[in-house]
This record gives C-alpha cells, structure tokens and sequence, in this order.
C-alpha cells in the first residue's frame, strides 16, 4: 500500500534552483519505443538471453532470420510480432545486442545476466542508460526531439522526485509523475529540478488542482501509454512499488536509487544531437552506434544494482533463517542452494529425524554435476532411503513465473547432463524464482527421459573437438 499522503499543511522544500517560469502545462508527448508483452518480461528475457548466447557472433545477413526462427519454438505468433520481439524488445528496449563491422554481437549487459540471472539488475542498467533523445528511435522522431531542445534522463528524474516526496513523507500519483514530469516540456528540455517540480505539485494539489495528460482528438490510453510503461520499467527494476493510483520508492533498493540520484546531475552521455542529422543514412549509424553504448555496463552498475534477496517482497514463505539479511552478500547460487537445502531437510526430518544427516550439500565441489543429495523419504515410502540428486538453478525477478504460453530455459553444464543420464529417475532440477510475490520452484524429474519424450527439449550448444594429425592442414613454429 502507498504512504499516507501529508495533509495540505505540508512545508514546501526549500528550492535554490526555483524557476518561476515553470509552466508544466507546457506539454510535450515524449514518446519511447513500446516494448512488446511487456506484462510477460520476466518469461521473455531468459528466452532472448539463451537464443543470443547460442548464435552470437553472428553476420548480419543471417541474424534475423535465425534469431526469429529460434523464437517461434518458444513463442507461437505471426511473422511481425516475432520480428518485434527481436527489434523492439530485445534490441531496443533491453539493448541486449549490438552490429558492428558487419556482425551482430551480445552486448555487455546481456553476457552478464547469463551469469547472474539477476533480472531486476539488468532493467535498472536499461533504466540508468536510457535519455531523451537516444538513438532507438527513427531519424525523424530524434530531429524532432533536438529541435525541441529535449534533453532528460527521465528514470533519474522520476528516482530523484521520489526520493523528495519519500523524505517528505509524501506519495506522488501516477497522473502527477506523467503530467509534472514525463510530458512536462520545461521538465524534459532540463529546465527545472525535481525541487520545483515537486512543490508545484503540492502547490496544485493545495489548491485541488488535478491535472492528468491527455492529447485532444485522442483516447487517453494513447496519452499515457508510453508513461505507463516507463513505470513498468522501474517496476521491473525493482527500484519503485505502485498501485491503481500512486507510485512510491523500494527503499530497500537504497544503494541503487543512491547511484541513480548521485548519477543525476551528470549530462547524458550520448549526444544524439552532435551528429549531422540531415546526412546520408544517418539513422543506421545513430542506432548502430546507440546499440553499442546502450548495452555497456560500468564497474558502477554491476556493484550498485544487484538485487538483493531483502529488496524483494519474498512475504518470508519458507522459513526466516534461510532470508536472513546475511544472505544479501551472497551469489545468487547459493541462495538458492540454502533454500533447496533447507526445504529438503525439513522436508525428510517430518519424515524420520534421524535422517536427515543424509541431505547434504555439494555445491563447492566441482565436476559432481549436482548440488545437494538427499534422499526421496515420503516421496517413496516403500524405498525411503533412496538418493536424490539435486542440481539448482535459481533467478531472480519481479513477477512469478507463468509458463502456461511461454518456455522457460536453464543451461547444464556437460557434467550435469552427464549426471542427469546416470542417475536417471532419482535426477532432479529444483528451479528457484526469488520475486516480489514469493519463491516459487519448479521440480524437474529425470530430464534425460523427459527429453526423450519430448516434454522439454534439451539442445547441445557446445562442441569439444578431438583431434590427430589427419585434420591438421598447417603447423606453425614460432
């Protein structure tokens, strides 16, 4: 639930940087490059991430064909909104690729998050890089924004009027955050500060003023659609909360919202407005080049933006030991494993206490290609001492998973697999999702002959070659 909003008595900030001129009536639709299944995210972003890792480096000439033929296995859908998923979402909301020299390349962000999985991470580096005007868009739409003098990092901006109403103990509404700053052309043009920003807000509120965006001839949805979905994004960086009405900050996310407000004053680094944007094919080499800065990732974000298990609202489902706030430094493995570990122990010991010396962890121990063995108890009563062997794959996100039109997808190690085929029946998979409504796991029995029978769908991506002399065709001495 939002904070109880202060009553019309409230003190004004005191604002050095107070421009009288400020009119935020002076409006401005500010578009952005809509994602698509925006709501499904979470789902969708693993799926990007293991189709780019699997065909990355790739020419150009053959990247969209192949990434989108990928994509149909994991999502049933006509040619454009395949094609979309690929542009819109994984290239340029996400910036999880990048063309350069003729070949298409995973950015930085994305070789990070095949290692972390940590999904609210990698949208808070979307939101921290993300400007107006940027290079996602068509040349037409970014002399347009240039002309207008649009010069704004509006993650930071929202962030940083957040950050005042929380220290005032205030809640700002959605329509105040669209109307005040996200379609306010003073706010966008970097004209005011989030200080004058936020006091003509409670100036107009005092005054029962309610302002809301709309553009004439228009539905409101298609005002607001674009703000709306800015809000998604910060949702998905787990760095704000918000209900039907008001939007409010995670200050459980404090390192992260410290680095976006320390961050805020610095100019936008990517300066669109440089280029000759009345020369030839400019637009490509404006995307080209905003592709590849898009998708970096500082020493700053991956120290400031991982996500902690206490910044999520995991409603403490399993028991507190296990989401103590020790667990904050750990890798995100690991928490998983102690989740694992702990359901499994109490899981055997409600069976027979004594033995629950038989659950033990692994996970340090490299080339077993499992993390915990215990042992099935209740699950086979007839044969309770049997092993089970355990791997984990755990990941962090917003929403719960929801796999009902979409496949999730996990990678084994050789040594895993190799497992999975001798230990067949009493192999399991333990899925963990730590997210903002509580940990769910999947449990996956015997994946070699779920494989077999087409229930899930295993597909080599490396390759070990072994050779002799026969398939050498030079040697080199140097």
């Amino acid at each position: 639930m939002a904070k109880k909003i202060k009553n019309k008595n409230s003190l004004y900030l005191k604002d050095k940087a107070s421009n009288m001129n400020y009119n935020p009536d002076n409006q401005y639709r500010c578009t952005i490059i809509r994602g698509k299944s925006i709501s499904k995210m979470d789902d969708l972003l693993p799926i990007y991430s293991e189709i780019l890792n699997d065909i990355c480096p790739i020419p150009t000439s053959q990247f969209a064909k192949i990434f989108d033929y990928k994509l149909t296995k994991y999502i049933k859908d006509n040619k454009k909104t395949i094609r979309n998923h690929r542009t819109e979402n994984a290239g340029k909301l996400l910036g999880m690729y990048f063309e350069k020299d003729g070949i298409v390349n995973m950015t930085e962000r994305t070789q990070k998050f095949l290692k972390d999985n940590d999904q609210p991470a990698l949208f808070k580096s979307v939101c921290f890089r993300f400007q107006q005007p940027n290079g996602s868009q068509k040349i037409q739409t970014i002399r347009k924004k240039c002309d207008t003098k649009i010069c704004f990092k509006p993650y930071h901006f929202v962030i940083r009027i957040l950050k005042i109403a929380n220290d005032n103990e205030t809640t700002l509404t959605k329509n105040e955050i669209a109307y005040y700053v996200l379609n306010s052309l003073d706010t966008l043009q970097g004209k005011v500060s989030p200080e004058t920003v936020y006091n003509r807000i409670i100036s107009d509120r005092n005054k029962k003023i309610i302002n809301k965006v709309e553009t004439p001839g228009k539905a409101y949805s298609y005002s607001i659609q674009h703000i709306n979905e800015q809000y998604d994004h910060l949702e998905l960086s787990n760095l704000i909360r918000k209900d039907n009405k008001h939007i409010w900050l995670n200050n459980k996310e404090k390192k992260a919202i410290d680095t976006f407000i320390k961050d805020f004053n610095n100019p936008i680094s990517f300066k669109v407005c440089e280029y000759n944007l009345e020369g030839d094919k400019i637009g490509n080499q404006i995307t080209r080049d905003w592709q590849e800065y898009f998708g970096q990732i500082s020493k700053t974000e991956i120290n400031s933006f991982y996500t902690t298990l206490d910044s999520l609202d995991l409603h403490r489902k399993v028991s507190k030991p296990i989401l103590d706030a020790d667990l904050s430094t750990i890798e995100l493995g690991d928490e998983g494993e102690d989740v694992v570990l702990k359901i499994e122990k109490d899981r055997v010991k409600s069976f027979n206490p004594r033995l629950v010396n038989k659950v033990n962890y692994h996970g340090k121990m490299k080339g077993l290609g499992y993390d915990i063995t215990s042992i099935e108890a209740d699950r086979n009563p007839k044969n309770p001492e049997f092993f089970r062997y355990i791997e984990v794959k755990s990941t962090k996100r917003v929403h719960p998973p929801k796999f009902i039109e979409i496949l999730d997808s996990i990678n084994l190690t050789r040594n895993e697999w190799v497992a999975a085929e001798q230990h067949s029946k009493h192999y399991y998979i333990y899925r963990v999702y730590f997210t903002n409504h509580g940990i769910f796991i999947s449990v996956i029995n015997n994946p070699v002959k779920k494989n077999e029978e087409r229930k899930l769908f295993a597909v080599p991506i490396n390759y070990r070659l072994e050779f002799n002399d026969k398939a050498v065709d030079e040697k080199l001495i140097l």
